[in-house]
């Protein structure tokens, strides 16, 4: 053999081949080095290569004669100059400043452009005087693992974004019950910030645990669905204010190699839900009710056709009868009962077909106070008034309302005389007018001191036909007929009886106001009994 030939890493590794370790024969350390699957490198206090392990000459394609006794940062990193020269660690001074070994990833930049990754560990070498004589380098590339690392944290990034912005609440407890999820939408639900729920937090803050067990037992049960899921299931929830929110519950049982190791549940808020759902309900309402008034507006076009005649036939014979019988007392008043029948027929016949009426007449803008004062002037010459005290307060410089004057005097004329009947004709009638500029809508209030109206009757008092007078005394259509009115302006009638007594109504109507609706009548036919 050329004793001055040079020899490659494959003869030097043909030379060396691997062989049993005599357990009575210490293996030589260089041996143990070439055993492991990590890149070793030994390097002497002056930076200089003392050792590598065939793992580090196989994987950067050298052999020792081109190693040993080298720099190494020209073989590790290829530099010119020591690492912190050219702006890079020195894992070698890190360790000798701190006595002690280090770990890290290192990024490296292959020469085509990609990026590897290295986990490295420096070890300091001491002799028996504590003296660090060399280092221990080890390296093994990790660049699978972090790029699957990576990966892992772009997928667990995403999901939290996924839970994060869903409407919905999601909520994930372990078996005991304690929080480990509590979304966004869990905090605008519940109104508890996540931090304050995941810090030991429970799911009884907020879910009634009697409720809880019960859908584990559906969960656990093949009776309810799906062993392990939930339905839909409707209950309510606790938020932090302690408002009970009405929501529905999908569950599922998180299963782990057979063995349950906590739940999901997602939350939906059902109030905008219910919401929509009695809106549905008070227009289907609404649409029986037209349907009523349908009915009534076709009887009270028969009635016009079929009864007025008659009923005016009636009156006049009476009053013949009443002309003719002047010195009987005792029948005149009894026709005068007749006439004084006739014509509350009549009335009746008239008040269902102003009821009938589908559109405002003709508007004007007119005066507030003047207005109402003009109603006022109706009424206190009345004997029903001559007791009661009357007091009025107007919010100056009100702008003028828009609208019928002719249907709104009705409204306020029929409010003003519930009222006196309501008191007896002795109490105080108050009056007051304002107007709130933002919502450009103006506010009356009409409040009297009698007794006020029992709470079951307050839902129904706008009710075709329902009154609370004594028979005779009312044909429960005044506040029918008002509300009416109020609506086709664009506003709005309300009722409340304070506890001390009496009752307020308050209107509010817009200050200009537009027609919405046709001018044809409700009923089909009734523009012939205007």
């Amino acid at each position: 053999m050329n004793k001055g030939r040079k020899h490659t890493l494959e003869d030097k590794v043909q030379r060396r081949p691997a062989q049993a370790i005599n357990p009575q024969q210490p293996a030589d350390v260089q041996t143990i080095l070439d055993s492991l699957p990590y890149r070793i490198m030994v390097v002497n206090p002056d930076k200089t290569i003392h050792r590598v392990n065939r793992t580090f000459l196989e994987k950067r394609k050298l052999n020792n004669d081109s190693v040993l006794g080298k720099i190494c940062h020209e073989i590790r990193y290829g530099l010119e100059q020591p690492c912190r020269e050219a702006g890079r660690r020195c894992y070698m001074e890190e360790v000798r400043e701190k006595r002690h070994f280090i770990s890290t990833i290192h990024e490296i930049k292959t020469p085509d452009g990609e990026t590897r990754y290295d986990a490295i560990t420096v070890s300091p070498i001491f002799d028996k005087n504590g003296n660090i004589v060399q280092f221990l380098e080890t390296a093994r590339d990790v660049t699978d693992r972090i790029q699957l690392e990576a990966e892992a944290q772009k997928s667990s990034i995403f999901l939290q974004h996924v839970i994060q912005s869903t409407v919905d609440g999601i909520v994930v407890v372990d078996t005991k019950g304690y929080v480990l999820i509590f979304n966004e939408g869990m905090e605008r639900l519940t109104g508890y910030p996540a931090k304050e729920i995941m810090d030991g937090g429970h799911l009884s803050r907020f879910y009634d645990m009697d409720v809880a067990r019960e859908n584990m037992r559906k969960m656990r049960s093949d009776s309810f669905g799906p062993v392990g899921k939930l339905n839909p299931t409707s209950m309510t929830i606790t938020a932090k204010n302690g408002e009970k929110i009405p929501i529905t519950l999908t569950a599922s049982i998180i299963t782990i190699d057979g063995e349950e190791k906590g739940s999901v549940g997602i939350f939906t808020d059902m109030r905008e839900v219910l919401r929509m759902q009695k809106e549905l309900e008070d227009t289907h309402f609404q649409l029986v009710q037209s349907e009523k008034i349908a009915s009534i507006g076709n009887m009270a076009a028969g009635i016009a056709h079929e009864i007025n005649n008659p009923l005016s036939g009636i009156l006049i014979y009476a009053e013949l009868l009443k002309e003719s019988l002047q010195d009987n007392v005792q029948y005149l008043t009894d026709i005068q009962e007749i006439i004084d029948q006739t014509l509350r027929c009549k009335q009746i016949v008239s008040e269902l077909l102003e009821f009938s009426r589908q559109s405002v007449g003709k508007t004007s803008s007119f005066n507030v106070e003047q207005f109402i004062n003009k109603c006022l002037n109706l009424m206190i010459h009345q004997a029903s008034f001559q007791n009661i005290q009357i007091k009025k307060h107007f919010e100056p410089d009100l702008p003028e309302l828009v609208g019928d004057m002719g249907q709104l005097q009705q409204v306020f004329t029929n409010l003003f005389v519930n009222a006196a009947d309501a008191m007896e004709g002795k109490g105080e009638l108050s009056i007051s007018a304002a107007y709130d500029h933002e919502k450009g809508m103006f506010l009356f209030t009409v409040q009297d001191t009698g007794p006020g109206i029992p709470e079951k009757d307050r839902q129904e008092i706008f009710e075709m036909f329902y009154t609370t007078k004594p028979a005779g005394k009312g044909t429960g259509l005044g506040l029918s007929i008002s509300q009416r009115i109020v609506k086709l302006h664009g506003g709005q009638i309300h009722v409340e009886c304070p506890p001390g007594g009496g009752t307020i109504f308050t209107i509010e109507l817009p200050c200009e106001f537009t027609e919405s609706c046709g001018e044809q009548p409700v009923f089909v036919g009734m523009d012939d009994y205007e």
